[in-house]
């Protein structure tokens, strides 16, 4: 058996230890919004660099940063 450092946590308190995994399904759920808003927001060729600097940070707000990109800051596709 190995000892454990202080700065290792104990197998059983693991972030991946069985049952813990909701903590990772919570930064999954924040970055991957993020980081797909992220990319709309610096893709997007109607806004300018103010505009788009200005959502960059609101976009890191965990869940309702990209939720308000998506709903008010992304330009409306035209129908054809």
């Amino acid at each position: 058996m190995t000892a454990i450092t202080a700065w290792q946590a104990p197998p059983a308190a693991s972030l991946l230890a069985a049952g813990r995994v909701w903590p990772l399904w919570l930064v999954a759920a924040w970055v991957v919004p993020s980081v797909v808003a992220l990319l709309s927001v610096w893709l997007g060729r109607h806004h300018s660099f103010k505009a788009k600097a200005i959502w960059t940070p609101l976009v890191l707000i965990p869940v309702l940063g990209p939720l308000a990109w998506f709903l008010l800051g992304r330009e409306k596709r035209r129908k054809a």
